[in-house]
C-alpha cells in the first residue's frame, strides 16, 4: 500500500505526451522532450514544416531523433510492476489502484468508453479493426452524464438530510419548550396545592380552636358549677347533721330551750343552673353549621375536581333499537320522555320489554368518562302527585286517552302514534305500592349483557349501577329494598365512570357534590343507563 504512490510518481515520468500511454521505442527530439517513436513520426509524417515539439512548440528535425536506451528499460520496469500490482488480490489494492485497470488483451491503460459496445477500450482496441469506426470517447467525458446523475440525485439526497436535520432541530427545541412548560406546570402544582394545604391547615387549627375554646369554656362551666354544689352541699350537710342531733334530745330539753329552726337553721335558695349554658349551646350550634358547610365545600370540592381533572366528557347519545316501546326519544337522541302510548309496532331483541328502560349508542371498555343527566318535573307536588296516582288506580288508568288529552302538550315536539291492549297488560302489570309508584326514574350504567326481558331486579349482581329518583329524594339499589341517601332529588346528576378503576360516581352536576359511589370490578361493555316510568317527567343527556 505505500508503494502506490511512488509508482503513480513514476509513471507520470515515463508517459508519452502524444499517446498517454507507456513510452514505447523512446526517442528525444533537439529540445530533449522524449516521445514514443511511431507516435512522433506520424507527427513528423502529418504536419508541416517546419517540425515542433508538441509540449514547447520547439522547432526540430526528424533527423536529429535520438533512440534513449536506458529510459526504454526503465520503461519496461515499471511496466512489469504495474502488472504485478495488478495481479494481486482486489482487497489488498488500495483505493486509487483498484479504480485503475488495465487492459486484459493488450496490458494497456483503458482510457476511451465504447459506446456502441458499452466496453472499456485502451488505444489499441479503439484502432482495432472491432472498434475503429464506433462512437469512442475518453472516460471522463463517458462518465459525465452518469456524474451529472450522481451529483443532481446526492444533491436532493442533502436536501433531504437537510430538511431532517431542520426537522430534527425544531423538534428538539420544541420538545425542550414543552419540558420546559411542564416543568413550569410541576412547580406551579406544587405551589397551588402547598397554599391549598396551607390555607385547609390553618381553617383546621381554626376549627380546631374553636372546639377547644367550647371545650374549654364547658370544662370551666362544669368545674363552677360543681364546686358551687360542693360547697352547698358541705353547708347543708352539717345543718343537717345539727339538726338531727337536735331532733335526738328529749321533750325536756326542747322546751327548756325551745329553737327557731328557720332563722338558727336557714334555708337558702339555691339556683340549679342548667348543664349546659345558652351561649355554649348557640356556639356549639354555629360550630356545627361551619362544620357541616366545611363537609358540604369539600364534597363539592372534591366533585369538581374528580370531573374536571379525572375524567373526560364524551357525547352520549340514545340508542332507539334498546328503548322500551312506551318511551319517546328526541331525533337527536339526546332525550326522552315516558308517553304512556306504545310507539314502536315491531319488537327488536335489544328491546327492554315491559321496564321503561334504554342504553345509550356507545359502550366502555377501559378509560374515565363522565356526562350528565338533566331531570325534568320529577318533584311533583302533593296535589299533582295525588292526582297521578289517582290515575294510576282508575278504570283508564294513567295510560288512558283522558289523561294524555291533558299532558300531552308538554311532550315539546314528540308525538305518540296509538296504542292497544298492551297498555291495560301494562297497567296491572305495574300496581300501585302503598299507594304510590315504586320509581320515577333510575340514572346509571348497566352491562351489555344484562337482560331484557321481563321485570328486573336493578342492582349490581344484576348488571345495574344506578340511582333511583324520586320526589322524596335520592335512592340507591343494592339489594332487595332500596335504601334512601337524600331527601331532595337533584335536577342534574353527573355520572363518572372508572373502567378500570371499577366505580361509578355520581354527583350533583350543580353543586359538584359527590352523591355517591358504587365500586365493583367490570366485565365486558358498560354502557349509560336510563330508567322512566313516571308522566310530566323527562331525562335529557348533556354534553
Amino acid at each position: 500500500m505505500a508503494a502506490a504512490s511512488p509508482l503513480r510518481s513514476l509513471e507520470d515520468e515515463v508517459l508519452c505526451p502524444i499517446c498517454l500511454d507507456y513510452l514505447r521505442d523512446p526517442v528525444t527530439i533537439d529540445c530533449g522532450h522524449v516521445f514514443c517513436y511511431h507516435c512522433i513520426i506520424k507527427v513528423c509524417e502529418a504536419a508541416r514544416q517546419p517540425l515542433c515539439c508538441s509540449l514547447c512548440k520547439t522547432a526540430f528535425k526528424k533527423e536529429n531523433l535520438r533512440r534513449v536506451w536506458q529510459l526504454a528499460s526503465l520503461v519496461e520496469n515499471i511496466w512489469r510492476m504495474k502488472v504485478d500490482e495488478e495481479s494481486q488480490p482486489q482487497e489488498e489494492r488500495a483505493p486509487e489502484q483498484r479504480a485503475e485497470t488495465i487492459c486484459r488483451q493488450h496490458l494497456e491503460k483503458l482510457h476511451y468508453y465504447c459506446k456502441d459496445d458499452q466496453q472499456l477500450l485502451c488505444v489499441m482496441c479503439r484502432e482495432s479493426r472491432e472498434h475503429r469506426h464506433h462512437a469512442a470517447v475518453l472516460l471522463e467525458k463517458a462518465a459525465q452524464p452518469y456524474r451529472s446523475k450522481v451529483l443532481n440525485h446526492l444533491k436532493v439526497l442533502k436536501g433531504d438530510r437537510d430538511r431532517i436535520q431542520t426537522f430534527q432541530s425544531t423538534r428538539d427545541h420544541k420538545i425542550q419548550a414543552l419540558l420546559a412548560k411542564f416543568q413550569r406546570h410541576r412547580q406551579d402544582i406544587v405551589s397551588v396545592f402547598e397554599q391549598s394545604h396551607q390555607f385547609l391547615r390553618e381553617r383546621e387549627q381554626y376549627l380546631l380552636a374553636w372546639l377547644e375554646g367550647l371545650e374549654q369554656d364547658l370544662t370551666e362551666g362544669r368545674n363552677s358549677q360543681v364546686s358551687k354544689s360542693a360547697e352547698e352541699v358541705t353547708r347543708l350537710g352539717s345543718l343537717i347533721s345539727e339538726l338531727e342531733k337536735k331532733a335526738r334530745e328529749s321533750a325536756l330539753d326542747l322546751l327548756q330551750d325551745p329553737p327557731d329552726v328557720k332563722s338558727k337553721y336557714p334555708r337558702k335558695k339555691y339556683w340549679i343552673e342548667k348543664p349546659i349554658s345558652s351561649a355554649i349551646k348557640k356556639r356549639t350550634e354555629e360550630f356545627s353549621d361551619k362544620l357541616l358547610s366545611l363537609e358540604k365545600g369539600l364534597r363539592s370540592f372534591h366533585g369538581k375536581l374528580m370531573r374536571d381533572l379525572e375524567f373526560k366528557r364524551i357525547r352520549i347519545v340514545l340508542n332507539t333499537q334498546t328503548a322500551n316501546g312506551f318511551l319517546s326519544v328526541s331525533p337527536n337522541g339526546k332525550s326522552m320522555i315516558f308517553t304512556g302510548l306504545w310507539m314502536n309496532k315491531y319488537q327488536h331483541g335489544q328491546r327492554f320489554d315491559p321496564e321503561p328502560g334504554v342504553l345509550g349508542n356507545k359502550g366502555f371498555t377501559w378509560g374515565k368518562v363522565y356526562w350528565e343527566v338533566k331531570v325534568d318535573r320529577i318533584w311533583w307536588g302533593a296535589e299533582e302527585e295525588a292526582a297521578a296516582m289517582g290515575y294510576r288506580s282508575g278504570v283508564r288508568g294513567v295510560f288512558g286517552s283522558s289523561y294524555l288529552a291533558e299532558f300531552m302538550g308538554i311532550s315539546d315536539g314528540y308525538s305518540a302514534t296509538g296504542y292497544g291492549n298492551d297498555m291495560e297488560r301494562l297497567e296491572e302489570e305495574w300496581p300501585p305500592e302503598n299507594g304510590m309508584w315504586s320509581k320515577f326514574c333510575l340514572v346509571g350504567v348497566a352491562r351489555e349483557s344484562v337482560v331484557r326481558r321481563g321485570f328486573l331486579n336493578f342492582t349490581p349482581e344484576e348488571g345495574f349501577w344506578t340511582l333511583q329518583l324520586s320526589s322524596a329524594g335520592v335512592c340507591i339499589c343494592t339489594g332487595a329494598e332500596p335504601f334512601q341517601i337524600l331527601s331532595s332529588c337533584p335536577r342534574q346528576i353527573g355520572v363518572a365512570l372508572n373502567y378500570d378503576g371499577g366505580k361509578v360516581t355520581f354527583i350533583n352536576a350543580r353543586t359538584h357534590e359527590l352523591i355517591y359511589e358504587f365500586s365493583s370490578s367490570f366485565t365486558g361493555r358498560i354502557f349509560p343507563f336510563l330508567w322512566l316510568n313516571c308522566m310530566r317527567s323527562r331525562l335529557t343527556l348533556s354534553p
